[in-house]
């Protein structure tokens, strides 16, 4: 059975990187997209450093910096500055690997999959499976979460099994995942 459209949250876990900076001519803005201007390799900022020099830290990177590349991001006023060295995992003061997590409102649905009957003695039963259909738009992975207030479904759901459904383009219609129920 579906439920009807409704918007839910979206959570999606993001380690974060650092990358070290020198010779700045204009201050970093966070949550602002950083690009290699050689590499045109892409973070999205997290934190900032002085304008001079420093560290960023970010996440959602693609590509590779290079030593030495300018970087500046697309802020109003646009940070810039060269790159000054390799980009490094971001560990907290007891070791452990930093992450963000990124909240998206998201349009979806929730069903239940009929998986199989089972029989238990002369009881015969239908086993379910939760599961969320998800727009093509949004790019859900396994262990992501997804938080709802929909009637019948409202909680915290890890995400698993996410398989695209064929769309007429070639890409995905849409994203079918397993919810299993819990999360923070």
């Amino acid at each position: 059975m579906f439920s009807a459209p409704h918007t839910a949250t979206l959570r999606s876990r993001k380690q974060q990187f650092v990358l070290e900076y020198d010779n700045g001519t204009a201050a970093f803005t966070a949550g602002k997209t950083l690009t290699g201007a050689t590499s045109h390799a892409t973070a999205v900022i997290v934190s900032t450093g002085s304008i001079a020099s420093g560290s960023l830290q970010v996440h959602t990177v693609t590509g590779t910096f290079l030593n030495d590349e300018p970087i500046s991001d697309n802020g109003t006023v646009p940070g810039a500055a060269v790159v000054n060295g390799v980009i490094a995992e971001a560990f907290d003061i007891t070791g452990e690997l930093i992450y963000s997590d990124i909240d998206a409102a998201i349009s979806c649905r929730f069903y239940s999959q009929k998986d199989a009957v089972q029989q238990a003695g002369q009881t015969l039963y239908i086993v379910t499976t939760q599961r969320v259909m998800i727009p093509a738009t949004s790019t859900p992975v396994n262990g992501d979460q997804i938080i709802t207030t929909a009637s019948g479904y409202a909680g915290t759901y890890q995400i698993g099994n996410v398989s695209p459904a064929p769309g007429l383009a070639g890409g995905p219609h849409h994203w079918t995942c397993d919810l299993a129920k819990g999360g923070a």
